[in-house]
C-alpha cells in the first residue's frame, strides 16, 4: 500500500504519491507520481504543477505502476515533444482553485462533417458540461464553439481569471497569438468580443487523445452530440 494526499492538478482533483509527513513524494527529479482516483492508472509530473488541497487526510491506496512520463499522457514521450504550453501565465494558474477553469474540444465526422463541441466549465465545486450538437461543420469551428459557450456561460461581470484548457493550436493561435484567421472570421471574432472585460485569461495547450481526463471527457461530450444528433446541457456538483 501507498499513501496518497489530494492536490489540484490542471484544474482537476487528484491524488499524489505522499511521504510520512503528507507532503507529496518526490521520486526523483522533481517529479511525482499521481493518479485520477485510487488504484487508477499512474502518472508523473513535476511537483511545481500540484497544489496540496488542506484538510483532507493521507489516505492510503495500492501503490501504483507508472504507465508515463508526462503528467496525464498515454505512452512515453518522444524526444522533443512537450506535453504543454502555456500562454499569459504559468504553472500555478493551472491548478489556481480561484480561478474559472474552462477544458472544450471539438469533434467531426469528416472534415467538414458532422460537427459537434464539448465544454466542461469548472467554477469552483460547480461543474458544467455542455455536448452540442453543430450540424454541419469543420473540426476548427467545432473547437472554437467549444470555448465560445463556455466564455458566454461565465456570469458578468467576470472578476475572475479565466484558464481555457485546449488541445487545438488553432484556436490559441487565432485568439491568442494574432495568427490572421483565413477562415471563419465571425466567429472568431464573436470570442474576441465575449473575451473583452475579463480580467485575464490564460491559454493551455494540452496534448489531445493522450489521457488527460478533462480534455478527454470534453472530446466525449463532442462525440455524443454527433451520435445523438442533438445538444444537451448538465450542471453537476
Amino acid at each position: 500500500m501507498s499513501r496518497w494526499v489530494r492536490v489540484h492538478f490542471k484544474g482537476q482533483q487528484v491524488f499524489a504519491e505522499a511521504n510520512d509527513a503528507g507532503a507529496p513524494l518526490d521520486q526523483g527529479g522533481g517529479k511525482v507520481t499521481v493518479v485520477y482516483r485510487l488504484g487508477g492508472k499512474a502518472y508523473t509530473t513535476f511537483v511545481s504543477k500540484l497544489a496540496v488541497m488542506e484538510g483532507h487526510p493521507i489516505e492510503e491506496g495500492p501503490a501504483a505502476a507508472v504507465s508515463s512520463s508526462s503528467g496525464g499522457a498515454r505512452g512515453g514521450k518522444k524526444p522533443g515533444r512537450t506535453d504543454s504550453d502555456i500562454f499569459g501565465g504559468g504553472p500555478a494558474d493551472l491548478v489556481d482553485p480561484d480561478a474559472y477553469h474552462l477544458w472544450a474540444d471539438g469533434a467531426c465526422s469528416g472534415n467538414p462533417g458532422p460537427a459537434g463541441a464539448g465544454t466542461v466549465l469548472l467554477d469552483g465545486a460547480q461543474r458544467t458540461e455542455w455536448s452540442t450538437w453543430l450540424g454541419q461543420g469543420t473540426n476548427n469551428i467545432a473547437e472554437l464553439v467549444g470555448i465560445l459557450q463556455g466564455i458566454q456561460a461565465l456570469p458578468r461581470p467576470v472578476t475572475r481569471k479565466v484558464v481555457v484548457h485546449t488541445d487545438s493550436k488553432y484556436c490559441i493561435g487565432v485568439l491568442a497569438q494574432g495568427w490572421k484567421a483565413k477562415a471563419n472570421g465571425e466567429l472568431i471574432a464573436e470570442i474576441r468580443q465575449a473575451l473583452v472585460g475579463l480580467p485575464r485569461v490564460v491559454w493551455h495547450w494540452v496534448r489531445g487523445h493522450e489521457g488527460v481526463a478533462l480534455n478527454e471527457r470534453c472530446d466525449e461530450l463532442a462525440r455524443q452530440a454527433i451520435s445523438r444528433r442533438a445538444s444537451r446541457t448538465e450542471q453537476l456538483r
